[in-house]
């Protein structure tokens, strides 16, 4: 893309400039057309096009990337297909999915063959805006043509395919489009970092993905459909929060548990069912919807899904936040250790905290009732690592917090 000594460089540039008019003549997006009037000479163009070469070398794009971006002969002049697909993943970054089509179906009318790169953006743009149920047809279409030509789809354009079938189809026209795949692929073996396509594996992915979509619909909040919406766009929401759940298990010696989360991963490929519930729980509490948060606990328990400590830590948490749940906090901490699992320092001393809180001896007397039941199940607070937890909070708290606990171990 650097300029090289030539004495026709400056009509090649000027081609390009006239293919890049050509691609957004029919912008009819005020926002889009203010992006593309400021890209005004072929130096700007350049420029962001050296931008977007950038943006998918972080995305792992970088062979397609320096394929598409091949100059034309022994000239660093950009390659029409290159323009076109510039202006399609400008289109996709602003999330505008029928121009991108436009944009693409235009650029094929001129007689201009997409390279791997423009179908992998064109891909990932259709699978991502799940407004219309007609882009996962158009998307379908679109990777088994790569595989028609010869190309090998990268495996973020399996994974985008998939994701959204497994949100939109049965599982059974999943695995008929895999087949299909498949045979279409002619020994080019379909990869992924996140699918394992041997059928047993497969179907419990699309079962995994289904679960998440029917999780991130529940709601009409429009707080936490933003959230969600985030999800859906590539966010690392999901995929942090599965980082964080699984060093605050081993963090507090719940080793088993995490292991168990490993052996999600690698049979579905998708994040556990409880890491998704954990997101969606905390995007209530974060916007102070204690009771939706505690009804997405409910149903996670009524759809079969197994609570681990971190989702008991935070639901815990978060209903002792709460004056109107602070009996389902005391309930939900009781149940932990029902199911065998131990509260850490920071859950059983946000509950405690509560009833010193009151400071009312009534309430004080039930909290050391309470510390007298959960020590009859075999927990024993431990006071050392509670004082580290009150630090900061002010020092009448913290004493009858201790006051509560003590008063029980000293027996």
């Amino acid at each position: 893309m650097a300029e090289a000594s030539s004495p026709n460089y400056d009509d090649l540039k000027n081609h390009v400039m006239k293919v890049f008019e050509d691609a957004t003549k029919d912008c009819e997006d005020k926002g889009m057309k203010k992006v593309f009037d400021s890209i005004g000479d072929y130096d700007s163009f350049n420029n962001y096009a050296i931008e977007m070469f950038g943006a998918m070398e972080n995305l792992s794009l970088g062979d397609e990337a320096r394929e598409l971006f091949k100059p034309l002969s022994d000239r660093a002049i950009l390659r029409d297909v290159a323009v076109y697909t510039v202006v399609i993943r400008a289109y996709a970054v602003a999330g505008k999915t029928k121009a991108v089509l436009k944009a693409y179906q235009h650029m094929i009318a001129t007689g201009i063959a997409p390279s791997s790169l423009t179908y992998t953006i064109l891909i990932m743009a259709l699978v991502v805006d799940y407004s219309d149920y007609n882009f996962v047809g158009y998307a379908k279409n679109y990777i088994l043509e790569m595989l028609d030509k010869g190309m090998k789809p990268h495996s973020i354009c399996y994974l985008g395919v998939f994701g959204v079938l497994g949100c939109w189809e049965s599982v059974e026209k999943a695995t008929e489009f895999l087949v299909l795949l498949l045979i279409k692929a002619k020994g080019l073996s379909p990869e992924s970092n996140y699918f394992n396509f041997e059928e047993g594996h497969f179907k419990k992915a699309m079962k995994a993905i289904k679960v998440y979509a029917n999780v991130s619909n529940i709601t009409t909040d429009k707080d936490v459909q933003k959230v969600f919406r985030m999800w859906r766009t590539n966010s690392p929401g999901p995929k942090k929060e599965l980082m964080k759940m699984i060093n605050a298990l081993v963090k507090d010696g719940n080793l088993d548990e995490s292991m168990e989360m490993y052996r999600d991963i690698i049979e579905t490929g998708r994040e556990p069912f409880v890491v998704l519930h954990t997101c969606v729980i905390k995007a209530y509490l974060k916007s102070g919807k204690t009771k939706s948060a505690f009804e997405v606990y409910q149903g996670m328990l009524a759809a079969g899904v197994s609570p681990n400590s971190y989702i008991y830590t935070v639901l815990i948490k978060g209903l002792a936040a709460d004056p109107n749940f602070f009996g389902e906090a005391k309930k939900c901490m009781l149940e932990m250790m029902d199911r065998g699992k131990q509260p850490n320092s920071a859950t059983y001393t946000a509950v405690i905290e509560v009833f010193a809180r009151q400071e009312d001896k009534a309430a004080e007397e039930e909290g050391k009732e309470f510390v007298e039941l959960i020590m009859g199940k075999g927990f024993m607070p431990n006071a050392k690592a509670m004082s580290e937890v009150l630090k900061g909070r002010p020092t009448p708290v913290i004493r009858r917090v201790m006051s509560i606990v003590l008063s029980k171990l000293k027996h």
